[in-house]
């Protein structure tokens, strides 16, 4: 039997058929028509080449091989139901494995209740998380990264997304600074310093040097290290300038007064910093992730130390 030949319309005749082993109950089953009911069975004959139903006295009788398919339809018919349509995505019932690029300011101060939420209503759920780096996108592309909360800049046609927050950059230098003794921090004195950059969780460094670059400067960088956390301890034991998103900045100096690090505005414009969640286009429709993006995005929207949960004023 050819598969293009299948009309998958008379697979639910066939059930009723096969059910009632009468036409006309078959048609009042399925609201049709007795004749329709008529031309089904007969196409179904033609399909199977048997006839499937026999009279024998006042009854129907079904043959050897509707037998077998009354036995093999209705597992058949709930497995087609299951294929064309979706069922309901229950966590607790999920079994599986993502991988989600983060930085590590996410990973360190938003994620963790997440993380414990997720434990009791999803607690198959494995998340296996990674340091985000832009060359991450091909990682998504090609099913090696489910999902990323970072910086993005550019835009693709096969990658989805939401935005979750847009922020400014500001500058920290240690308590007891030279700098510090001006009212405002100068361009000269900026691009005159030595500088930390951090390297790892994304590309934060090409809009403040492209905005230096556009003023015909640049920044000398002195240190560069992957983590945050890192970062600062440098930029507190040194003269060093480090320069973050204005969000992250106040959060982790309220985190640790001993830092003794002070903040101050950036002395020249860059474009806003703007976060995003995304993946490719392949998951959108898929139940388990919808539901696992839509958690990560409530938390990177809600978290006191997302950029939504910063009050500026």
């Amino acid at each position: 039997m050819e598969l293009s030949r299948i009309n998958l319309n008379l697979l639910p005749a066939l059930y009723r058929l096969l059910q009632s082993r009468s036409v006309s109950q078959a048609a009042r089953a399925l609201h049709v028509s007795q004749p329709a009911m008529s031309r089904n069975l007969a196409q179904l004959r033609e399909l199977f080449g048997d006839p499937l139903l026999v009279r024998v006295g006042n009854e129907m009788q079904l043959t050897p091989r509707a037998e077998a398919l009354a036995g093999q339809l209705p597992s058949l018919l709930v497995q087609i139901e299951s294929c064309l349509v979706p069922s309901q995505f229950d966590p607790s019932l999920y079994d599986g494995r993502f991988n989600i690029a983060i930085t590590d300011y996410i990973s360190e101060h938003i994620l963790p209740p997440l993380v414990a939420a997720l434990y009791r209503t999803a607690p198959g759920l494995q998340l296996h998380f990674h340091l985000w780096e832009p060359s991450m996108i091909r990682d998504l592309r090609e099913g090696r990264m489910d999902l990323a909360a970072c910086v993005l800049d550019d835009t693709y046609d096969d990658i989805h997304g939401r935005e979750v927050g847009q922020d400014d950059y500001c500058c920290l230098l240690r308590r007891g600074h030279p700098l510090l003794s001006d009212d405002a921090l100068s361009l000269e004195d900026y691009v005159g310093a030595d500088h930390i950059s951090i390297s790892g969780g994304g590309d934060k460094n090409r809009p403040l040097n492209s905005a230096l670059a556009a003023l015909g400067r640049q920044r000398r960088i002195h240190i560069t290290v992957p983590f945050f956390q890192s970062a600062l301890a440098f930029c507190a034991s040194s003269d060093c300038l480090l320069t973050l998103p204005t969000h992250m900045a106040h959060n982790l100096l309220g985190l640790d007064e001993g830092l003794a690090l002070e903040q101050r505005p950036l002395p020249f414009d860059v474009p806003r910093v703007q976060y995003s969640l995304i993946w490719h286009q392949r998951q959108q429709h898929d139940p388990a992730h919808r539901f696992l993006r839509q958690q990560f995005y409530e938390a990177l929207r809600s978290s006191p130390f997302s950029r939504s949960g910063y009050n500026q004023s």
